[in-house]
């Protein structure tokens, strides 16, 4: 229809300039004749005669005019066709202005706002038609938006910057596009599409941030104002073991041993006020138990928000040197008080001894004085022995270092003791599982070692309150202790378990100190001394730690490959 309405107008206008091309030559030759008859001759009068004539010439003015009025009409409705087609983009431009999800601005060239569709950061389009343009911007862009809205209107070339604008507490950030608006060739405004690219930067900036969190080998975590877990990363599961989606959306002081919860809460308060702060804070984990962490906490904004980043750094390591360095140290202040002590004692005992032996050698018919002075000479014995410990605390025996089987030296001491766990009804259990045995070490060093750990798990077994009692009743078997070898990395490992009660977690880290007993009738507390500074001295590592479900558990691991030059050779 709209096709066949613009072949009409196209007819008609050719209709009209023909009837007028014809009028005219008409008239033309007309003009000729009479001026070649001296305005004698009318070919149109003299051929219709005059009558018909006037008649005639009525009806070509009538004609005409009727043309020229058709012609008149066709012109004003093709106006009015190309204002309601002016009308009609002229909505449907506002229409997609109004709907785009950008700011779209027009500004003159002195960069005043001139249209608005949206608001921009907050600011409504009322309030910033009129104002300028750069002074909506923060100040450190407003340098570049005049530079480059005076370019476009220069050169006509489009142009693009970025900024970070404040909306009340929240930062956004916008791309600003600014290209040129023409009128026949002339830049006459500039408009400028504002996006808003928020989003897209807090994705940027959370990328950065996940390959941090990949790429680090601590605990991060990321938290709102608010204390919540917003993201942590891998690490969190290999040291605590929850899985970092179970830690989002809750408050990272529930992960806090419920005594330092307080103190945690205190920290993250002070980060936010102050800018960071640090605290030492065992986090619990997934099995139960608690590990030391070293936790840094630093305010920051993330994705566009005030947060707080916390890195926890595990110290357990650390907090293993320090307690053996701390331990080595009593240990030598120990010593040196020990040898002091020895001589002093070991002298008079020197000569008590020697006197003994003249009154035994003397009286040697005496049996009832030959009975009580071994009796005496074996209480002496035991405070000569008392002094060679107290003695070993700081310098182990020097017994001579050559290459050992130690699943032999472990099987040895194990059958040396069968008959002290028989008589007190402990099921004994061996397991030698290490393919590699032979390492550098004293075998009468190490069997005092794994002598002392099965008397100490003897010992904790039958301290049970009722132990014996039900064993004799019952003629039953109750406890057990497992020695188990095998090889880790580069280490031939010892493990002594027992199934007595444990130890008492605030002991712990005490058992190994010097002095430090549970027995309340006996013992000076030096025996897991003296296994510490033994195995130290083959450079390997003791640890004592519970096991679920009641008993403990002993590990001893000493390097496979230790200096040659400790070895020294066995005489044939």
């Amino acid at each position: 229809m709209r096709s066949s309405g613009l072949d009409f107008r196209k007819s008609s206008d050719s209709m009209v300039l023909s009837v007028i091309l014809i009028s005219t030559v008409y008239w033309v030759l007309d003009s000729i004749l009479n001026i070649f008859f001296s305005n004698q001759f009318n070919f149109i009068k003299q051929l219709i005669g005059p009558d018909l004539y006037d008649i005639y010439i009525r009806v070509v003015v009538l004609c005409l005019l009727v043309i020229l009025g058709s012609h008149a009409q066709s012109i004003i409705n093709r106006l009015k066709e190309a204002t309601r087609r002016l009308n009609e983009s002229e909505e449907l431009w506002r229409s997609l202005v109004e709907t785009a999800p950008d700011t779209i601005l027009t500004v003159d060239q002195s960069g005043t706002v001139r249209f608005a569709n949206h608001a921009l950061a907050g600011i409504p389009p009322g309030l910033m038609i009129g104002r300028s343009f750069h002074e909506l911007l923060p100040e450190e862009a407003r340098k570049t938006s005049r530079d480059i809205v005076r370019r476009v209107f220069q050169t006509g070339e489009t142009d693009m910057f970025e900024v970070l604008m404040e909306n009340g507490r929240r930062s956004l950030w916008y791309t600003f596009r600014i290209g040129p608006l023409r009128l026949e060739r002339r830049v006459i405004a500039a408009t400028i599409i504002a996006t808003d690219t928020t989003e897209f930067k807090r994705a940027e900036e959370l990328t950065r941030y996940k390959e941090l969190f990949e790429n680090v080998g601590d605990c991060v975590f990321i938290l709102n104002e608010k204390g919540l877990v917003m993201e942590c990363n891998d690490r969190v599961r290999g040291n605590t073991g929850f899985e970092p989606r179970e830690l989002v959306a809750r408050p990272l002081v529930e992960l806090a041993i419920p005594e330092q919860a307080d103190q945690l809460a205190a920290v993250l308060e002070e980060a936010g006020a102050r800018g960071e702060a640090r605290l030492e804070v065992q986090l619990r984990t997934r099995d139960g138990g608690a590990i030391p962490f070293d936790l840094s906490c630093r305010r920051i904004v993330y994705l566009g928000e005030p947060c707080r980043l916390c890195v926890a750094r595990d110290i357990t390591a650390m907090k293993r040197l320090q307690n053996q360095l701390i331990r080595s140290e009593r240990l030598a202040a120990t010593g040196q008080l020990a040898a002091s002590i020895a001589h002093e004692i070991n002298s008079p005992l020197q000569g008590i001894t020697a006197l003994l032996n003249v009154l035994k050698s003397t009286y040697s018919g005496d049996d009832y004085l030959q009975r009580k002075l071994e009796l005496i000479k074996s209480a002496f014995n035991s405070i000569r022995d008392t002094v060679k410990n107290l003695i070993d605390l700081n310098r182990p025996g020097k017994e001579r270092k050559q290459l050992v089987d130690m699943n032999q030296v472990v099987e040895n001491t194990f059958a040396l003791v069968k008959s002290l766990l028989k008589k007190n009804m402990i099921t004994p259990r061996l397991e030698l599982h290490a393919a590699r045995a032979t390492l550098i070490a004293s075998p009468q060093q190490m069997g005092q070692v794994l002598m002392n750990l099965v008397n100490n798990a003897v010992e904790a077994i039958t301290g049970v309150p009722g132990y014996l009692e039900r064993v004799h009743l019952q003629q039953g078997a109750f406890g057990e202790i497992a020695v188990r070898t095998y090889n880790r990395d580069d280490e031939f490992v010892i493990e002594i378990r027992d199934s007595g009660p444990g130890i008492p977690p605030k002991d712990l880290n005490r058992i190994f100190d010097p002095f430090f007993t549970t027995k309340k009738t006996m013992g000076m507390g030096v025996g897991l001394s003296i296994c510490l500074g033994i195995v130290e001295d083959h450079h390997g590592r003791i640890t004592a730690e519970n096991v679920p479900g009641n008993g403990a558990l002993f590990t001893i691991a000493l390097p496979l490959k230790a200096a040659e030059a400790e070895a020294q050779p066995v005489p044939a």
